[in-house]
C-alpha cells in the first residue's frame, strides 16, 4: 500500500507521526510525506494526525481534513481517509457526522491500531477506535524521518498531569507518561547513525520525566545517559514547567558540554493573580528569581518564553505588569498566543472575558515590544563567536543559514553564513556574527 501521512500541530505530533511511517513501513507499505503527497501521487490512503491546542488549530486541522475528503469524494485519490491525534480523540463523533468521508479515525498514541485499520478490510464501513487517552511508548519503534535535517525532536515523555485552567491537553492526551530511557537511547543511537547532531528534548513538561514511572530516576540522570553516547551533538532542552527547574537540572545543564545553554520555560503570564487562576505557579516559583538564578548559572543562558495575553480578567493593571515584568526580564526569546476558549476547560466559564479587539491589541503590543527587545539583543551579538550548525541553503537570500547554540529550530531564527563556499548541511562551523537583522543574524566562518 500506498500511505500519505500529513502532521499538523506540535513536535510531538512530528515524532508521533515519524513512528506510525517505521510501523508502516516494516508492515509492507510504502509511506509518503507532506511534500511528496502535494505532487499529485496515487494514495491507497492518507492519514491526518491533527491537533486540537486552540481555535487556529483546530479549524487548520478541520480545513486539511475537509480538503482532503473533497479530494476523495472527487477524484478517488486518496482512496481512504483515515484521522488521528488529539482533535480525533477529543471529536470523534462529531468528526465522522460532518466528514463521512473519513474511513477510520482513532486517538492519540494508538500506532499499531490504526497500522491495523489502515492494512485491514477496506469494505467495512468507517471505523472509529478510541481508547482513553494515554501515549505510553513501550517497546522501540524504528522512526522513518520525515525531514533529513541535522536536527530531530526525541519525545521523552507525553500527556499531562498539570491543570492550568486555559488548557484542555490533559483531557486530549492524558496523564504524563515517561518514555523508558533504553527505549530512547537506542533511538538516538540510530538518528546519530543517521547523520542527527542535534537532540531537541520535548514533552508537554520534560522536568517531570521519570517521576510517573521511577523512585529514583529523573531528567538529570537522562541527561547524563544522552551525554555519553559517542559522537559530536547538541542536546536542547525545551518545554520546562517553572515549577520544576531544580538544581538537579541546572548543575547537568552546567556540567555537561553536549547541552547547549538553552532552556525553553513557559511561564504564560507574569501577573501574580492571573498566574492564580491559571493554576500556574505563582507562589512557590518567582519569577524573576529563576531568571536571576538561571542566569548567574549558567553562562551565555538562553531563555525562551511564551505569554498569553487575553485571559479571562487580565485587567489593564495585569497586562501592564505582564509588560513591564518583559521589558525588565529581557528574554532572549518569546512566543505569545492571544487567549483561545477551549471547552470543558474552566476558564471558559470565567465572566470576565476579554473582547477579541483587546486581545489581539494587546497580542501586537507584546510582539512589537519582543521585537525591539530582540533587535537589541541580536545587535549586541556583533563580534561574538558560535559554533553553528548549518541545516541548508536559502535560495532566497543565497546564504548558508543554521543555527547556533542560541536558536532553537521552528521557533527561534537563523544564523545566515556571509561566504561563496559550499558547506554541508549538518556540519558544525565556527563563525563570527558581523550583522544583526530583528531575529536573525549574519556570520562570517571563521578559517580554521
Amino acid at each position: 500500500m500506498r500511505v500519505g501521512l500529513i502532521t499538523l500541530g506540535c513536535d510531538k505530533n512530528t515524532v508521533d507521526n515519524e513512528y506510525l511511517a517505521g510501523v508502516l513501513e516494516d508492515r509492507g507499505c510504502t509511506v509518503f510525506f507532506e511534500k511528496e503527497i502535494e505532487t499529485g501521487i496515487v494514495l491507497d490512503a492518507v492519514v491526518v494526525t491533527t491537533c486540537g491546542f486552540i481555535g487556529d488549530a483546530k479549524r487548520q486541522s478541520v480545513e486539511r481534513m475537509v480538503e482532503l475528503a473533497d479530494r476523495k469524494r472527487e477524484t478517488g485519490n486518496p482512496k481512504h481517509l483515515y484521522v488521528a491525534g488529539c482533535l480525533a480523540q477529543r471529536y470523534a463523533s462529531d468528526l465522522l457526522k460532518e466528514i463521512p468521508e473519513i474511513d477510520g479515525i482513532v486517538g492519540v498514541g494508538q500506532f499499531e491500531t490504526l497500522a491495523n485499520l489502515i492494512l485491514g478490510d477496506s469494505t467495512q464501513p468507517c471505523i472509529a477506535v478510541i481508547a482513553p487517552p494515554q501515549v505510553d511508548i513501550y517497546r522501540f519503534m524504528r522512526r522513518k524521518r520525515s525531514e533529513h535535517t541535522p536536527h530531530a525532536f526525541l519525545k521523552i515523555a507525553d500527556g499531562c498531569n498539570h491543570h492550568c485552567t486555559f488548557c484542555a491537553i490533559p483531557r486530549m492526551k492524558g496523564a504524563v507518561r515517561s518514555v523508558p530511557p533504553d527505549i530512547l537511547l537506542e533511538e538516538a543511537r540510530l538518528l546519530l547513525k543517521q547523520g542527527v547532531k542535534e537532540f531537541n528534548l520535548v514533552a508537554q513538561d520534560i522536568s517531570v520525566y521519570g517521576q510517573d514511572r521511577w523512585k529514583d530516576y529523573r531528567l538529570s540522570h537522562f541527561l547524563r545517559g544522552l551525554c555519553a553516547l559517542p559522537g559530536d551533538f547538541w542536546v536542547r532542552c525545551l518545554y520546562c514547567y517553572p515549577g520544576g527547574v531544580k538544581n538537579d537540572l541546572i548543575e547537568v545543564i552546567r556540567e555537561e558540554p553536549k547541552i547547549v545553554p538553552y532552556l525553553d520555560i513557559p511561564l504564560q503570564h507574569l501577573d501574580p493573580e492571573i498566574l492564580r487562576r491559571m493554576k500556574r505557579p505563582y507562589r512557590e516559583v518567582n519569577t524573576f528569581d529563576l531568571v536571576k538564578r538561571l542566569r548567574e548559572a549558567i553562562p551565555d543562558l538562553t531563555l525562551r518564553t511564551t505569554m498569553i495575553v487575553g485571559f479571562p480578567g487580565e485587567s489593564s493593571q495585569a497586562f501592564k505588569h505582564l509588560l513591564e515584568g518583559i521589558r525588565k526580564i529581557r528574554f532572549d526569546r518569546l512566543g505569545v498566543f492571544q487567549y483561545s476558549r477551549e471547552e470543558d476547560t474552566p476558564a471558559v466559564k470565567e465572566a470576565r472575558q476579554v473582547s477579541k479587539p483587546t486581545r489581539e491589541r494587546r497580542w501586537h503590543t507584546i510582539l512589537e515590544t519582543q521585537a525591539e527587545i530582540s533587535a537589541e539583543l541580536n545587535h549586541a551579538r556583533i563580534g561574538q563567536r558560535t559554533r553553528v550548525l548549518v541545516e541548508g541553503f536559502d535560495a532566497s537570500r543565497k546564504q548558508w543559514f543554521g543555527r547556533s547554540p542560541a536558536e532553537a529550530p521552528e521557533v527561534d531564527g537563523s544564523i545566515f553564513l556571509d561566504t561563496m563556499g559550499n558547506i554541508a548541511p549538518g556540519t558544525f562551523v565556527n563563525a563570527e556574527i558581523s550583522a544583526a537583522e530583528i531575529f536573525d543574524v549574519i556570520a562570517r566562518p571563521i578559517l580554521q
